[in-house]
């Protein structure tokens, strides 16, 4: 299994947890694939697909969590004179630039967009998106969902 297949598929388990105690599903993976990336399936043999993406705090934040970049390391930021208190850019531009890429495409039908933060922040992803993805066709038909990385992970839908 690749690192994208073993991140999608992680991310798909946490995500169909959640959702199937918010709506009392039984949804579980079934297969997983490209476009869309992961093919699930209910007890009564309902599909439900789900294109996964991530999205970070401030650009390499998901770099660093692979080990591909050292923009984290305590060791790099000493070196580098940079302080660890960063500025955030508006973290749900980042959110919405993952989202509109993706709403470009068509995957077909029964189909979740699950975006998922990596952030160590607890961030409310609430309303965030109101009005703001109107102009654009929604081909999820299944939603657009922010699934958090916190302690415990929730699910937020955004449209």
């Amino acid at each position: 299994m690749t690192e994208k297949e073993k991140i999608e598929k992680a991310t798909a388990e946490k995500f169909l947890k959640l959702y199937n105690t918010k709506f009392n599903t039984s949804y579980t993976i079934k297969e997983l694939s490209d476009h869309p990336d992961v093919l699930c399936e209910d007890l009564n043999g309902n599909k439900l697909s789900l294109e996964i993406t991530l999205t970070e705090d401030c650009g390499n934040d998901i770099k660093a969590l692979l080990g591909r970049s050292e923009h984290k390391n305590l060791a790099y930021v000493k070196e580098h004179g940079m302080g660890m208190a960063r500025d955030f850019v508006d973290v749900s531009e980042n959110a919405y630039q993952r989202i509109r890429e993706k709403m470009c495409k068509d995957y077909g039908a029964n189909v979740a967009l699950v975006v998922r933060d990596v952030s160590p922040l607890d961030w409310n992803w609430s309303n965030v998106f109101d009005k703001k993805l109107d102009d654009i066709k929604n081909p999820f038909e299944k939603g657009i969902w922010i699934l958090t990385c916190g302690n415990p992970n929730k699910i937020y839908q955004v449209l």
